[in-house]
């Protein structure tokens, strides 16, 4: 550290620092300038900023160098060989230029690093080389370390100068940039200036193309000025460059206020008043607005006035009058306006007065201009919000709201009419089942053909409204009596009934409806409800029919309400649902074949609830298909410990096969519990086949693939039976008990026979069910019916039971 200082002291004159710094300050600040330029320049004139600001640079770190030399004063007389001056000169430079062009990349930290690195060498490479081209009386000697430390902090000074500059300094931070890069040349110069040491010899210095040192200061006084021209330059370029892009802004603004214009011209209809003389000019866009030719109205503003809307005229007087007389600053009304086609269009007209015949407000309107937008479409964009808002965007009928709202309002004015006002409360019977296996467009289809048949049928006074879902609402007015009500009803369930084409296929499905009749006393809410709750106990009658209020159905739809909710807990684990089997026994000798399993739920207060009652519960709630994966699984595993020859039925409902995954819940009971397929028999009734459902028959053919034996349960129920047989290959057949009630009748057993001799002819085997006295046992074996189920063999028993009955059938065997 010492020797540095001490060289700067002793061997440079005292004005060398000061003057060599003002001017590496200066060259560089005006060097980093206009690398701003080049940065904001595009094309050849980049690369032409570029070498300007590196040559303004390289120049005066070059300058600063031999400034520096000029001063040194080693005790003899020295001089500068011309070559290697000028090239110190080139290589300052070119160093510069590739330090600038590093500092570009896209990478600041390694940019910076890069450009220091590079400028840091090349100043280095410019001192070894103006040093070289020194002749002294004496040979030049260094201190390795001492030029090394002189590289190195250079080199780092460099780097923190091209940190802060960051590709693009901001005039603030170009004096600080400046001032670093100054420190890194001052430091390498003086330092290595401090590492050299002449050595006098003897030996004659070279006198041939060799620079005096007055030479030497004129091309530093020249490469100078050179430099303060180029900052002049700068100067004037950023004055050039901010009048340019000010006048780019401008024009820019110009154009935008002036496409602006001409988009409020096109777009809006403009109007200027003459109030003293009534003359009226109408734009172009104006006229046409109303379907009018350019020019086609008359300039008057009794044409205006005569094209509003007659129920608006007297609004738009007042308001023109509020605004001349001085009560509203501006002018604003929206009104109606005739077309040229005999229509109306909204506008929305805006307007100021101008211009008074006397000084401030006081004097009297003269001119007044406005414009008119036409609002026509908002308007109706507006409406269609509204009506969303209060109708069903399926089917286009009145939503819950709208239907709350007219209900109210029929309910308030009953006193003033004649008649009164029903409810009708309406669900769709089976619209889920479809909307499951033919898709939600489907189900989207149905219900907009519902809706239309619903129209068909009530009165124009009438409301009907959609809910939600599969859930309908109808307000009938103008009541006399129950039968009215009652025939409507009829005609809606007529309707609804019809087969529905959808897409090649036809569905059909019914409709449950609920009635409550209006009293002096009852609200909206309250009707509603009433209405409701009928609709319950339609659902629960057997659907497809209807039901009115009555005094008590309240608790009905609280029982059923409770058992929803404890049905699910059940399915949950809380407990109460068990699978009970009934024998089936051969008829020949009575030989035990299996059992039917038929499930129980024993409620904690309700007692034992019938399957009539929760079963239908199952499937309107959506359960049913866990329902009958208890039943499977827990049939299954009852099974496994019967002995082999022993099967299981299994009653499963149309609901269940038309749901998806009944084929993989089969086979999960039967893996299971290690049951053979063969040993599990499902039993489904005849309104499977008469609904012609492609999705049921098809999950039946792949369970009778499976090895899962197929019975047709309730054979006879209502339905031409025998014309299915043909449609699936059933292995048995199960006739209903009506008919083993009535086998004593000749013509019931004749039917009997006919069945069994024609499930014969079908390969499949016959089951009586409802065998309760000796007497149809009897008849049941002459008829020649393969096997018989009944009280008379015993009623349905738990598992454990079952299988004690499966003993003593064993041992009687055996005896």
């Amino acid at each position: 550290m010492y020797r540095p200082i001490a060289c700067l002291v002793d061997q440079h004159a005292a004005w060398v620092v000061p003057l060599a710094g003002l001017i590496c300050w200066v060259s560089l600040h005006t060097a980093l300038r206009l690398n701003r330029h080049s940065l904001d320049t595009v094309g050849m004139g980049r690369w032409v900023w570029l070498v300007v600001a590196s040559f303004a640079a390289g120049a005066g770190i070059w300058c600063t160098h031999f400034i520096g030399m000029l001063g040194y004063d080693p005790g003899f007389t020295i001089g500068y060989r011309l070559d290697g001056t000028l090239l110190s000169l080139a290589a300052s430079v070119l160093s510069v230029l590739a330090a600038f062009g590093a500092s570009r990349a896209r990478d600041r930290m390694a940019g910076s690093l890069g450009a220091g690195l590079i400028l840091g060498l090349g100043v280095a490479a410019m001192h070894g080389v103006g040093t070289l081209s020194l002749q002294v009386p004496g040979t030049l000697a260094f201190d390795r370390p001492l030029a090394l430390a002189a590289v190195v902090v250079g080199c780092a000074l460099a780097a923190a100068g091209f940190a802060i500059h960051g590709g693009r300094a901001r005039p603030h931070t170009r004096l600080v940039v400046a001032s670093v890069l100054t420190a890194s040349v001052a430091a390498m110069h003086f330092t290595a200036m401090a590492a050299l040491e002449i050595v006098p010899d003897l030996m004659p210095v070279e006198t041939g193309a060799i620079l005096p040192r007055l030479v030497l200061a004129a091309g530093i006084t020249t490469v100078m000025l050179s430099i303060l021209g180029f900052g002049v330059l700068a100067l004037f370029a950023d004055r050039t460059l901010r009048a340019n892009a000010a006048l780019r802004a401008s024009q820019t603004a110009l154009r935008v206020s002036e496409e602006r214009l001409a988009l409020a011209v096109d777009t809006d209809g403009l109007w200027d008043l003459t109030l003293t003389t009534g003359a009226m000019w109408l734009s172009d866009r104006w006229q046409t607005m109303l379907g009018y030719a350019p020019g086609e109205l008359p300039g008057r503003i009794e044409t205006w006035q005569s094209l509003v809307h007659p129920e608006e005229a007297a609004t738009l007087g007042r308001l023109l009058d509020e605004h001349l007389t001085g009560r509203s600053a501006v002018f604003e009304c929206e009104h109606r306006l005739r077309r040229r086609d005999g229509g109306w269009c909204w506008v929305l007209a805006r307007g100021k007065v101008v211009s008074r015949d006397g000084p401030g407000e006081g004097g009297r309107p003269v001119r007044m201009v406005g414009l008119q937008v036409d609002t026509t479409l908002r308007r109706e964009a507006e409406r269609r919000i509204a009506h969303m808002a209060l109708h069903d965007a399926l089917t286009g009928l009145p939503n819950r709201v709208l239907f709350r709202e007219r209900l109210g309002g029929r309910l308030a004015g009953t006193r003033d009419r004649r008649g009164g006002v029903a409810v009708l409360a309406c669900d769709l019977d089976r619209f889920k089942a479809v909307n499951d296996t033919y898709g939600h467009p489907a189900g989207d289809a149905l219900l907009k053909v519902v809706a239309d048949r619903l129209r068909g049928v009530v009165r124009g006074a009438d409301t009907i409204a959609r809910l939600g879902g599969d859930e309908f609402a109808i307000i009938l007015d103008g009541i006399d009596d129950r039968r009215c009500v009652e025939g409507i009803a009829r005609r809606l369930i007529d309707a609804v009934e019809r087969p529905v084409p959808l897409g090649g296929v036809v569905a059909g499905v019914g409709i449950s409806i609920g009635i409550a009749l209006a009293n002096g006393e009852t609200d909206a809410d309250d009707l509603f409800k009433k209405a409701d709750i009928a609709l319950y106990r339609a659902k629960a009658d057997g659907r497809n029919t209807f039901r009115h209020y009555v005094q008590g159905m309240d608790e009905a739809l609280t029982r059923r309400a409770r058992l929803e909710r404890d049905l699910h807990a059940a399915l949950g684990g809380t407990g109460g649902l068990t699978m009970h089997y009934q024998p089936i026994l051969r008829s020949a000798d009575g030989t035990l074949c299996g059992f039917e399993a038929l499930m129980r739920w024993h409620h904690p207060e309700f007692g034992l609830v019938p399957p009539s009652e929760f079963i239908p519960l199952a499937e309107e709630s959506g359960r049913i298909v866990a329902l009958g994966a208890f039943a499977l699984h827990e049939a299954c595993r009852a099974a496994a410990r019967w002995p082999e020859g022993l099967r299981v039925a299994v009653n499963v409902s149309a609901l269940q096969l038309r749901q998806p995954g009944l084929e993989q819940t089969v086979l999960a009971a039967l893996a299971g519990a290690r049951l053979p397929a063969a040993r599990l028999e499902i039993e489904i009734t005849e309104s499977i086949l008469v609904e012609d459902d492609p999705v049921s028959l098809s999950c039946l053919q792949r369970l009778k693939a499976l090895g899962v034996r197929i019975a047709l349960d309730d054979f006879g129920t209502g339905y031409s039976s025998l014309s299915y047989l043909r449609r699936f290959p059933f292995d048995r057949i199960k006739i209903d008990r009506s008919f083993i009630r009535d086998i004593a009748d000749p013509d019931t057993a004749a039917i009997v026979g006919a069945v069994v001799g024609m499930a014969a002819h079908f390969g499949a085997t016959v089951t009586a069910e409802g065998v309760e006295t000796q007497a149809q046992r009897e008849a049941v074996r002459l008829l020649a019916c393969a096997e018989m189920q009944g009280y008379l063999f015993g009623r349905p028993v738990p598992a454990r039971e079952a299988e004690d009955a499966i003993g003593r059938h064993a041992g009687r065997k055996a005896a």
